[in-house]
């Protein structure tokens, strides 16, 4: 016995591919690279930030793709320079440039980190603690 789905095939017209970034550099200007291990690791989290909230200061030992699933995202750098991200943008992430995150947007804000890594080495190192989060 044939059964028949009632569900139709999937056309062309329904696939849709909205192309979100395609980098060469950092966010800070770094050329982009990639860790040669054999022990290669991608690991993935969300991150959410309440309206003015902020990360500690940062800097990564591995490559790292952001995608900001809501709201806006400040990257500011202990340089002082800053850029802002929105909804739907992407980067990838300064490695060797201190920088923190800043949502100074008026809700919550979150995004999709993807590191490109090794196992055992860490994705974020931050600076000894500092009080008044003062720049490292």
């Amino acid at each position: 016995m044939l059964l028949q789905s009632t569900v139709p095939p999937p056309s062309e017209t329904q696939t849709k591919i909205t192309i979100v970034s395609k980098d060469t550099t950092t966010d800070a200007g770094e050329p982009i690279t990639y860790l040669s291990t054999p022990n290669p690791e991608v690991s993935s989290v969300i991150l959410s930030l309440p309206p003015g909230g902020k990360t500690d200061w940062m800097i990564h030992p591995v490559p790292g793709y952001l995608y900001i699933l809501e709201g806006e995202l400040t990257v500011e750098f202990a340089d002082g320079n800053h850029l802002v991200f929105k909804a739907g943008q992407a980067f990838m992430q300064a490695r060797s440039k201190w920088h923190r995150g800043i949502n100074t947007g008026p809700g919550e804000m979150k995004f999709l980190a993807v590191f490109f890594g090794e196992k055992g080495t860490p994705v974020i190192l931050n600076p000894p603690h500092l009080d008044g989060g003062k720049k490292p």
